[in-house]
C-alpha cells in the first residue's frame, strides 16, 4: 500500500521537544511537534477526524528519531494525541543519546523533519529524518528541500520527490534519507530477494534494516498481496457479469497453500490457472515464486498466467497479463532440480521482463473500485 510521507518545517516551538532546547533555549511550555490536521488526519489518517469515545485520544507510537546528518535511529516510545484541537507528536522531552550528548543541539528553526507514518487506520509508528541546515551531510539537502517549499509548514511527500532532491543533493553513502525512495528494494529484502538485500545495504553503507523496519516492510508486502488479489477478484466479477468469461473461483481464499490464486475459465473449453503478484511500486520490481508455484506453471495440467498489480494503492491498481508462463520458466525449474541431492529452493525471483507480459495496460478500480473492460481468454 502507498507509504505515508509527510514533511515538517520545524519551529522554535517544536524544537522544545528535545530536552537541551527546552532548556537552553525556550520558546514556551510545549513538549510537542505540531501536526498539520490538513496532511495527517485529512489526507493521512481519516479515522482520526472521527468521533471518539474516550475524551482526547492518545495514540502510542514506536519513534525511529534519524539524523541528523548520519546519525542512525534512536528508538523512542512517544504518542499523538489531540490538544486545545491541535494534533501533536507528544511525550516526555528526548535527551540527547549518551553516546552523542550534542545530537540534536544542532537544530534550529527551519529545519526539516520527514515523517513515514506506518498503521492502517491510526498511525503506531513514525520514523522521522532529521535534517539539519548546519550539519555538513545535510547542508545539500536542507538547501533543495527549502527550493521546494519555500512557503507553509507541513505538507505530503512522495516518494519520487525525495528521490529528485538526492539526486541532486548527492549526499554520502548511509545517508538515512537513502531509505525514503528505496521502498521497491525495501519491498525485495523483506521477501527474501538477494538484490533488494544487496541493494539496501550498499544504499546505507552496510546500516541494513531494523528489525521493526523489516516487520513493517514484510507487513506491507503481504497486504499488497491481499489487495491485489482482491482488486483481482473484482476485476474477474465484472467480467463474468459483463459476459465476457465462464467462470472463474479464488482458490486462494480457499486453500491458503495453493500454487496459484484464481481458477480461471474463460469460455467452457478453455480453462487456466492465474497467480496473483502484486506490488505498490512499479511493473518492474522483481516477481517472487515459490517453488510449488514454478512447477505447477511448468509442469500444469492447466496453461498458468501471472496478473501483475503494481502501482497499487488503495484505491486503483494497475494489471499487466503474462499467460502460460510455463515454457520462459522451463529452465529455471531444470536448473533448481539439478541441485545436490539434500539442497532445495524454497523460491526464485525473476524480472518481469522475463516473462510474456503483454503490453497491454489495464486500470483497476479508478471509478467503480472495479475495472476497465480487458480480455481474458486464453492465447
Amino acid at each position: 500500500m502507498p507509504r505515508k510521507l509527510a514533511l515538517k518545517r520545524l519551529t522554535a516551538s517544536d524544537l522544545t521537544l528535545f530536552k537541551w532546547h527546552f532548556q537552553e533555549r525556550p520558546a514556551g511550555k510545549q513538549k510537542a511537534f505540531n501536526l498539520d490536521a490538513r496532511v495527517l488526519v485529512n489526507a493521512l489518517y481519516p479515522a482520526l477526524g472521527e468521533p471518539s469515545s474516550i475524551p482526547n485520544p492518545r495514540y502510542p507510537i514506536d519513534l525511529y528519531l534519524l539524523g541528523p546528518g548520519l546519525a542512525p535511529a534512536d528508538n523512542l516510545q512517544r504518542k499523538i494525541l489531540k490538544q486545545q484541537k491541535n494534533w501533536r507528536l507528544n511525550g516526555e522531552l528526548i535527551d540527547n543519546p549518551v553516546d552523542a550528548p550534542g545530537r540534536y543541539n544542532v537544530l534550529q528553526p527551519g529545519d526539516f523533519a520527514l515523517l513515514e507514518f506506518s498503521g492502517d487506520r491510526v498511525p503506531d509508528a513514525c520514523n522521522v529524518t532529521l535534517i539539519a541546515q548546519s550539519e555538513p551531510a545535510d547542508t545539500a539537502i536542507h538547501a533543495e528541500i527549502s527550493r521546494h517549499f519555500a512557503e507553509g509548514s507541513m505538507w505530503l511527500m512522495e516518494e519520487a520527490l525525495v528521490s529528485e532532491v538526492l539526486s541532486v543533493a548527492q549526499p554520502l553513502a548511509g545517508h538515512p534519507l537513502y531509505g525514503w525512495f528505496e521502498s521497491a528494494a525495501l519491498e525485495d529484502a523483506a521477501l527474501g530477494g538477494i538484490a533488494g538485500i544487496n541493494a539496501v545495504n550498499r544504499r546505507r553503507a552496510g546500516r541494513g534494516m531494523s528489525p521493526a523496519e523489516f516487520i513493517r516492510s514484510r507487513q506491507a508486502a503481504e497486504q499488497n498481496g491481499v489487495s491485489g488479489e482482491e482488486f483481482l477478484n473484482d476485476y474477474f466479477e465484472g467480467l463474468l457479469e459483463a459476459g465476457e468469461i465462464h467462470a472463474f473461483e479464488w482458490t486462494s481464499s480457499l486453500n491458503a497453500i495453493s500454487p496459484f490464486d484464481f481458477r480461471l475459465t474463460p469460455s467452457p473449453s478453455d480453462d487456466r490457472v492465474v497467480d496473483a503478484k502484486s506490488t505498490s511500486g512499479g511493473f518492474g520490481n522483481a516477481i517472487h515464486l515459490s517453488y510449488s508455484e514454478l512447477y505447477r506453471a511448468v509442469h500444469g495440467p492447466e496453461p498458468y498466467d501471472i496478473y501483475r498489480l503494481y502501482a497499487l494503492t488503495e484505491n486503483s491498481a494497475k494489471l499487466r497479463i503474462a499467460k502460460n508462463i510455463g515454457a520462459a520458466l522451463k529452465t529455471a525449474l531444470q536448473t533448481v532440480d539439478g541441485l545436490p541431492d539434500g539442497v532445495t529452493v524454497d523460491s526464485i525471483s525473476i524480472r518481469p521482463d522475463r516473462l510474456p507480459f503483454h503490453d497491454e495496460e489495464i486500470i483497476l478500480g479508478e471509478v467503480t473500485g472495479k475495472t476497465a473492460t480487458a480480455p481474458a481468454s486464453g492465447d
